[in-house]
């Protein structure tokens, strides 16, 4: 059990416990308090007379229209029902409960107006399993009103839920299933579930946990390479990263030599192509990137963005909803994965000639009536390309709506989109450099040498010992997925198992 006393107990761990962990949440006694001191402040400012958009006026260009006292209540309802105009593709189950834990931090802040039964109420449904069904994309909103409309118009019985094998209910009837009763909103409660940026922030998270398991594996597949090639080992000495004056480099380096280690056969070509000599550095930018866009989901995170927000016995509107830094992030980590996944396509070009590893062309034991790998590359290049199109910023770009009054947007889930796609197009090209490296590691095995291996002395494929102590496990874990290409066979399905064992991180990195 998980409990929050305040907005700043929200951390990145907690709602990944939460979300994908399955962990329950609860809320302290000193959380309720304050967001029933919040709902008390505004209902006094609203007795007083003070406007506030959302609650006594309409929204967007409507802002200025007074809304009758009676249609008040109904307009928080409508709020969330006549803004749900997403479909599929859903988020996944873990994102959507992501951005109801999200959204829950900011209501116990006190700063939303909200009451302490809506606050309990969606901590229930977090813990009953209730998901709605989100969209992912088609959000070209200031803000993030339209999937959020669809997140919480739920809890007022309306629109959809996932149900576990992924197909999609009526969220009344599941509410009833669960013996709930559709909640029945207050005052600035609708406007309150529409603010800020949590659908940013889950898919933030979502894109996180999958992009550092990524890099992971990014570095694992570059050390297979470097192994397989028998590349020189200079460019991942320990001095490279100190007169770089760079800790994260250094860090990658270490990686890397643990992997590579010190292997048995030295390498006699003096360098190895640029694609194996700049990997770390590459690598390291990657680190660099998804290190900063965590940074930046933490902050936002335990950031109050609510809009209007209720601040020391006044209203504040302002504009909180625009996670502009977490779209840019999610954009910049595209790129940095764009980058890292096109050496990696080089590299697997470079295996496959015998030029630069003494090993027959292709890869192939028999080159001429064997094939070999050289359609594998073609693979990854297809997917290289398509990623490169994605590595254009969807933050960028700028459209009016409502009439002009919202005439900016961060596009931050059409960012996590992109970075989505990216990220299952790098994990095609670093199957495609696995599958090459366990190829090359069989033919050096066997003892094959029919390449002129370029700089290597007559007899060095022979001595070869096995790959590097700190690759031996990833190596066999390779050999129980896929078996050597002795003839011509179709590997897709050998290319699905391995992107499979990546998307599960079932593969043991050194």
């Amino acid at each position: 059990m998980i409990t929050l006393a305040g907005h700043q107990d929200l951390t990145r761990e907690t709602v990944e416990a939460v979300a994908w962990g399955g962990e329950r949440l609860a809320l302290a006694p000193a959380a309720l308090e304050r967001v029933a001191a919040g709902q008390a402040e505004l209902a006094a400012l609203l007795a007083a007379g003070t406007r506030v958009y959302g609650v006594g006026t309409g929204t967007g260009w409507l802002a200025s229209v007074d809304l009758a006292p009676a249609a008040r209540e109904e307009h928080q309802r409508n709020l969330l029902l006549g803004r749900a105009v997403g479909g599929p593709p859903w988020l996944e189950a873990a994102e959507a409960r992501a951005l109801l834990v999200t959204r829950l931090g900011n209501l116990v802040s006190g700063h939303a107006g909200v009451g302490p039964e809506l606050c309990r109420f969606l901590v229930d449904r977090v813990n009953d399993g209730f998901v709605p069904a989100v969209p992912r994309r088609g959000v070209g909103c200031a803000g993030e009103v339209i999937p959020l409309a669809h997140a919480f118009q739920t809890l007022v019985g309306a629109g959809l839920v996932l149900q576990p094998d992924g197909s999609v209910r009526d969220a009344g009837a599941a509410l009833a299933e669960r013996g709930a009763l559709p909640h029945r909103l207050r005052a600035k409660e609708g406007i309150a579930l529409l603010a800020g940026s949590p659908v940013a922030t889950a898919l933030v998270l979502a894109r996180l946990r999958a992009g550092e398991r990524l890099a992971g594996q990014l570095l694992a597949s570059a050390a297979a390479a470097v192994d397989a090639l028998a590349a020189p080992l200079d460019p991942y000495d320990e001095a490279v990263g100190r007169l770089a004056g760079d800790p994260l480099l250094e860090g990658v380096l270490a990686d890397l030599r643990r992997a590579v280690g010190d292997r048995p056969g030295a390498a006699t070509a003096l360098q190895s192509p640029v694609s194996f000599r700049v990997a770390p550095q590459v690598l390291a930018q990657l680190r660099r990137t998804l290190g900063r866009l965590d940074e930046d989901v933490r902050r936002a995170l335990q950031a109050v963005t609510d809009s209007p927000a209720v601040v020391g016995g006044r209203v504040v509107a302002g504009g909180g909803f625009h996670a502009v830094g977490l779209a840019a992030g999610m954009d910049a980590a595209a790129v940095a994965l764009v980058q890292a996944a096109e050496l990696a396509g080089q590299r697997l070009h470079r295996l496959l000639d015998g030029r630069f590893s003494g090993l027959p062309d292709q890869l192939s034991p028999d080159p001429g009536p064997v094939t070999g790998l050289v359609v594998v590359h073609k693979r990854a290049v297809g997917a290289l390309h398509e990623a490169r199109r994605l590595a254009g910023p969807a933050s960028v770009g700028q459209a009016d709506t409502s009439l002009g009054q919202e005439d900016a947007a961060s596009y931050a889930p059409e960012a996590a989109e992109q970075l989505r796609r990216v990220e299952e197009l790098a994990r095609e090209v670093v199957a495609c450099e696995l599958l090459a490296a366990r190829q090359a590691w069989w033919l050096r095995r066997t003892g094959t040498d029919r390449g002129s291996g370029v700089g290597r002395e007559a007899g060095l494929e022979p001595r070869w010992a096995g790959p590097a102590p700190g690759l031996r496990r990833l190596a066999a874990c390779l050999e129980d997925l896929v078996a050597p290409v002795e003839r011509d066979r179709p590997l897709g399905p050998d290319l699905a198992r391995l992107v499979e064992a990546l998307e599960r991180d079932q593969l043991p990195l050194p």
